[in-house]
């Protein structure tokens, strides 16, 4: 009898940690729909505060804006004009459910330890929200990127901004358990990181104090070519998101109750799969920016070389800081224990480890840029797309944005193959296949660490870092 009262409380407290996290991954991709329409517009997210027709600019009653269903209901049209309104809302808002389901799936039942009971599920929530959280957070701001960088060729930072501070207060709150094997950074680096972290913050006070003006990543270029109100109603293409979404909410669970009909790589292979597949789709479409942003590239080019200069002066200050503090650390023996003392500190060591993947992934980031200009002698890698390794960094680790940036290269290399009959366009907006590769690495991250190849390669990183550890800059013998 206990038996059958702890299995109904199981299936009762999945279904409802299922229903409200996808309801809250619907409410957000909901949202979101209105960030990727106003903000390339130039138009306020709270003026007006209500969501409105894009055809007769009316008002939409909340329960025609209820995620998927209004528009089901609606049969994709707007209730007072009846213009055609386009599939591409419920789209957003599946995704992003979808990327909650997978999320939870990574973090509390695929790749979570065997549980004898639903009760640990609980425990499990309950001690590792911040870091879920952090990622939902993350997932969703950069498919908000992705779906206006793919438009427009433009990435707002402001988003990547949110993600990387809200990571930071999720980190200052978790601490990872033995559930959660979460790399921990040496504390040379995190002290040189948080010092490189300082200098970059005063630049870029410096910068915004003195330009006052948004950088070029922060204006859209034009309104589109072909607005969302020329869209064919269609409510039977959005069936299939619907179905994918469906099944990994009841696959998902039956894996939580003890029964795995689909193991879990291939419950988020079935996702990122739709994910690739939507996102090709979508770049085969014919804009007028796509030609507008070869020719502002091409442009530029005689700059590149003066541009990338100077981004190396501005990051200069927070290198000679983090070498400096690092000097320190291992040279003055006051100093560091003064500096660890600190730095053990669970709350600041929690901000410090984020600040670690921050700076790490922005490194790489900012050094793939500088080479690729160098090299190409033009613009051949955004700031945008630096901004989003960084946020990537600052909540899943540098780890997950150097793997993911590897899948996301093979992945993008892959789609411009698959885009060719389509569009030859020069020019591959990269905040897409970021944010699939991202995504890719977070969910698949431990069979990736227990490949043989991942495992050869971290051996002799580790044999690399250990002499470079017992140079004498670093304090060894």
């Amino acid at each position: 009898m206990l038996i059958d009262n702890l299995t109904i409380l199981s299936a009762t407290a999945t279904v409802w940690w299922m229903c409200f996290f996808t309801a809250a991954g619907l409410c957000v991709g909901s949202f979101i729909n209105v960030v990727i329409y106003r903000l390339p517009l130039g138009l306020r997210l709270s003026d007006p505060t209500w969501s409105f027709c894009p055809s007769c600019g009316n008002p939409i009653a909340w329960y025609d804006n209820l995620p998927v269903v209004g528009f089901l209901l609606l049969r994709g049209r707007c209730r007072n004009c009846w213009q055609p309104i386009s599939p591409r809302y419920a789209f957003i808002e599946l995704m992003t459910a979808i990327t909650v389901v997978v999320l939870m799936d990574r973090f509390f039942i695929g790749s979570a330890d065997t549980r004898a009971s639903f009760t640990d599920l609980n425990w499990l929530i309950a001690e590792h929200w911040p870091i879920f959280l952090a990622h939902f957070v993350l997932f969703a701001s950069l498919l908000a990127m992705s779906a206006i960088d793919i438009q427009y060729y433009w990435v707002d930072i402001r988003f990547t901004h949110f993600a990387a501070f809200f990571g930071l207060v999720m980190h200052a709150f978790w601490k990872p358990g033995t559930d959660y094997e979460w790399m921990q950074p040496h504390d040379g680096t995190a002290i040189a990181a948080v010092a490189a972290f300082v200098g970059f913050a005063i630049v870029w006070i410096v910068i915004q104090v003195t330009l006052r003006a948004p950088p070029a990543e922060d204006a859209p270029l034009e309104e589109p070519s072909t607005p969302a109100t020329t869209a064919k109603p269609s409510t039977r293409i959005v069936l299939i998101p619907l179905a994918i979404f469906l099944f990994l909410c009841v696959t998902t669970m039956l894996s939580d109750w003890g029964y795995d009909p689909v193991p879990y790589v291939v419950r988020c292979l079935i996702a990122l799969t739709f994910f690739f597949a939507l996102i090709v789709y979508e770049a085969a479409q014919v804009r007028e920016t796509d030609t507008e942003i070869v020719q502002a590239i091409e442009f530029e080019a005689p700059d590149a070389l003066r541009m990338t200069l100077g981004e190396l002066a501005c990051l200069a200050p927070g290198i000679i800081l983090g070498v400096a503090a690092l000097w320190l650390a291992f040279n003055n023996s006051q100093a560091a224990e003064a500096m660890t003392s600190v730095l053990h500190n669970p709350m600041v060591w929690g901000i410090s480890r984020a600040i670690t993947g921050y700076v790490i992934a922005a490194s790489v980031g900012w050094g793939v840029r500088i080479v690729a200009n160098l090299l190409y002698g033009k613009e051949a890698f955004a700031t945008g797309d630096i901004h989003m390794m960084a946020a990537a960094g600052c909540v899943a680790g540098w780890q997950i944005v150097v793997i993911g940036f590897v899948l996301c290269c093979f992945i993008a290399v892959v789609a411009w193959i698959a885009l060719l009959p389509f569009k030859r366009t020069r020019a591959i907006p990269l905040g897409p296949w970021l944010w699939i590769g991202m995504l890719t690495a977070t969910v698949f991250y431990d069979q990736i660490a227990q490949s043989t190849i991942f495992r050869n390669l971290d051996s002799a990183f580790g044999v690399f870092l250990h002499d470079v550890w017992r140079h004498p800059l670093f304090g060894g013998v």
